[in-house]
């Protein structure tokens, strides 16, 4: 998976430290970064959702995060056609 994810509505999965997942979002991949240093060594490939529904910050409880990085692993397509950005 890398670029041919760009445009799709996606669902992603959420976890915690642990492991424990925390809910569900969906939203639609706007970009991809490929081998991102997430910490300790440990590299993942990124999209960057935007338009996300269903997520509330546990930061901010009185704002919703609209937009954000998360590791393709933990994204699944729902929507497979593509938006023409042309």
């Amino acid at each position: 998976m890398s670029y041919n994810l760009i445009g799709k509505r996606v669902r992603v999965h959420l976890y915690d430290r642990q492991g424990i997942m925390l809910g569900v979002i969906e939203g639609t991949v706007s970009d991809f970064s490929a081998k991102v240093d997430v910490g300790g060594g440990i590299k993942k490939d990124l999209v960057y959702v935007t338009n996300i529904e269903g997520y509330q910050s546990p930061h901010l409880q009185e704002d919703a995060a609209g937009e954000g990085w998360f590791a393709v692993q933990d994204v699944t397509v729902i929507d497979q056609q593509a938006i023409s950005f042309n």
